[in-house]
This record gives C-alpha cells, structure tokens and sequence, in this order.
C-alpha cells in the first residue's frame, strides 16, 4: 500500500513539481495539495494522508499553528516540515509543535524521499536543533573524515569524551555506524 502524501505550500510552482517527483515513486501516492493553511486543512480532512508535507511559510495561518490543527484532526497523520529555514529555532519550534521532522529545500530529493517513508513508518526523525553544539561539530568533523584521535586534537577533548560523543550521537540518530552518522550529517546539511 503505497503512501498517502499530501503537499502543502505557497509556491504552486513547487506542489507541481513535488507532486511530479514524489508520483514517480511507486511507493508514495499524492493525494493532495494546497496552497495555504485553509485549504491544507480542507485536503487533510478530504484526503486523511498519512504524510503532510508542510512548509512553514503559509499566507494565511502560521504553519507552526497549522501543525497543531492538523494534529487536532487528524492525530494519526504525521507531519514533515519542508522549508527553507533549517536554523535551530524553526526546527525546534516545529518539533515543539508536533512534527515529526524537518527537511531542508535544499536537500536532494532522495533525502526527501527517505524521511517520508521514514516518517510514515513512525519514526522521529532528528533535525538539527535537537543536537547540541558540541554534537553538531563532532558530527560535522565524522563527516569529514576525520577519527576520533583526529577530532579529540582539533577540538582539544580528550579521546575517550570524542568516543563518549560519537556514542550519544549514535544513539541519537538511530544508527549503528559511522557511514550511518555521515548520511545524517548530509541529511542535516552540516
């Protein structure tokens, strides 16, 4: 059973587009979209999609108050930001307010198409404002290449706090490996 998306965002240009993509996808099916708040919440009721792609940027209703109305009707439906605005803030409000993930614009459409089934299937998905400073230069020197003796010099810690990192970060994003760490560093856009 394929899944049920529905786009929500100001620019018909990019619906369309998106739209296009993700029905390229035999296991995602487009099932509406909209361009403002009104309609989204019209679509969501009409459409019941597992998956709401929303950008935060919406003329008539804030997308952080259109998460917690969708959430209101439609518990089931799990929430996807997609926008521009990838800072810390937004991402925490967003998580704040019940979403369960944020992607980046800018991201390649597979990263996309990898947190829609990753959302569908009920996962939380970490975005950028859940990791600490700390974390986010740890993650971003694994990305590099760099190990863990290298990353402990750079950053003047001791090895044995870089493993204690790497572990947290680990644990963090759900995954068992470094190249697991790297592909979130991407997906993160670090």
């Amino acid at each position: 059973m394929p899944i049920r998306v529905a786009i929500v965002d100001d620019h018909r240009l990019i619906r369309d587009a998106l739209s296009d993509l993700l029905s390229a996808e035999s296991e995602i099916e487009v099932v509406g979209s909209a361009g403002d708040g009104s309609d989204a919440l019209r679509t969501v009721e009409a459409a019941d999609p597992d998956v709401v792609l929303l950008d935060l940027a919406l003329p008539d209703i804030s997308g952080l108050d259109l998460i917690d109305r969708i959430r209101d009707r439609r518990p089931a439906t799990r929430v996807l930001i997609l926008t521009m605005h990838a800072e810390a803030e937004y991402a925490a409000a967003a998580r704040g307010r019940g979403a369960h993930g944020l992607v980046s614009k800018s991201a390649p459409l597979e990263e996309l198409i990898e947190a829609i089934r990753s959302v569908a299937a009920g996962v939380e998905l970490p975005v950028e404002g859940e990791l600490t400073e700390r974390e986010r230069e740890i993650l971003i020197r694994i990305d590099r290449g760099a190990s863990n003796e290298d990353i402990a010099v750079d950053l003047g810690l001791q090895h044995k706090t870089v493993e204690t990192y790497t572990q947290q970060l680990m644990a963090k994003l759900d995954v068992r490996t470094r190249a697991g760490l790297v592909g979130w560093a991407r997906r993160l856009g670090l």
